[in-house]
């Protein structure tokens, strides 16, 4: 009886080792399709760009808009852009005038070659939740830019635009 629990507590300990080599062997799939290095971390958004199917361009929010992009290692998106001459609101017209003149959404994303896609799981604009927005990136030193693609334009029916957002990473 003793040697057949000596059998049993070796293939015990045999399956064990075999079920966690497993889960380690995939935990390195999975990281090895981490997104890339250059991407990750914290950026500070310096310009925005809207340019037109027309040949003009216009900054959204501004000259100087406020933004933050981050980037997780483990594929989270969480980006939030206001304009820079924003003030707290008194009345329903300027909370809409507050939410007229931001950006906020969140999701998991991927990376294929230039293209990130974030699968939206949360925005401030709920047309945008569980959507797949793909966008064109580079990154060159420490500035990261992201174009959206030529996209049917929301403030001038009938045009195509292309959003051009510029961001320099944080320390």
């Amino acid at each position: 009886m003793k040697l057949h629990r000596r059998h049993f507590l070796h293939l015990a300990v045999a399956a064990t080792a075999l079920v966690a080599s497993g889960w380690y062997f995939q935990a390195g799939v999975v990281r090895a399709q981490e997104p890339p290095k250059p991407l990750i971390g914290t950026w500070k958004l310096t310009s925005w760009f809207t340019k037109f199917d027309g040949g003009d361009a216009v900054q959204p929010y501004g000259p100087n808009p406020k933004g933050r992009l981050v980037l997780t290692a483990d594929g989270h998106w969480i980006i939030i852009i206001t304009g820079a001459s924003r003030s707290p609101a008194k009345t329903a017209d300027e909370k809409a005038a507050l939410l007229d003149s931001m950006t906020a959404y969140s999701g998991k994303y991927t990376v294929e070659g230039d293209r990130i896609t974030t699968r939206v799981d949360m925005s401030w604009n709920e047309i945008n939740t569980g959507s797949n927005l793909t966008r064109f990136f580079t990154v060159v030193g420490e500035k990261l830019t992201i174009r959206t693609g030529q996209i049917a334009s929301a403030i001038r029916p009938g045009q195509k635009a292309e959003g051009i957002l510029t961001f320099e990473r944080e320390r």
